[in-house]
């Protein structure tokens, strides 16, 4: 039995393929999600390293940045750059831009949800959730 396809069909099947080809996004530019879970003293901190080079060129591409789109609300961010040279590997003894992320903890016991972003050569959002005991 053959069915007959509607315009209207025809139509609204030829925008939805319209609409996944254009927001088809390359691996290089998907922005990756991580979840972490940490657990850190009341006015202590904990720090996050985020380095931004080619693995395979052993290309540095500067410092990445920290975009913050929920504050923490038991503690705070604080940032330092500085390089970092690796002790093996391919690129061993070569010198990169890392960027030091701190979660300092305030006084105020409890769970902390915050989440941000690193953006350097790829995007990376991160949910971060503190548990400040």
């Amino acid at each position: 039995m053959k069915r007959k396809l509607h315009p209207f069909r025809a139509i609204l099947t030829l925008l939805v393929a319209t609409a996944f080809f254009l927001t088809e996004t390359h691996a290089a530019q998907a922005q990756s999600l991580r979840y972490l879970n940490r657990t850190v003293e009341a006015g202590k901190q904990i720090e996050f390293q985020w380095l931004n080079y080619d693995e395979r060129t052993c290309k540095d591409n500067g410092y990445p940045k920290l975009i913050v789109e929920r504050a923490p609300s038991l503690g705070k961010f604080r940032t330092r750059q500085q390089k970092f040279t690796p002790q093996n590997g391919p690129c061993k003894g070569k010198r990169f831009s890392v960027l030091l992320v701190y979660y300092v903890a305030g006084r105020k016991t409890g769970q902390d949800k915050t989440s941000y972003i690193i953006q350097g050569r790829t995007k990376i959002r991160i949910n971060l959730e503190i548990d400040v005991t």
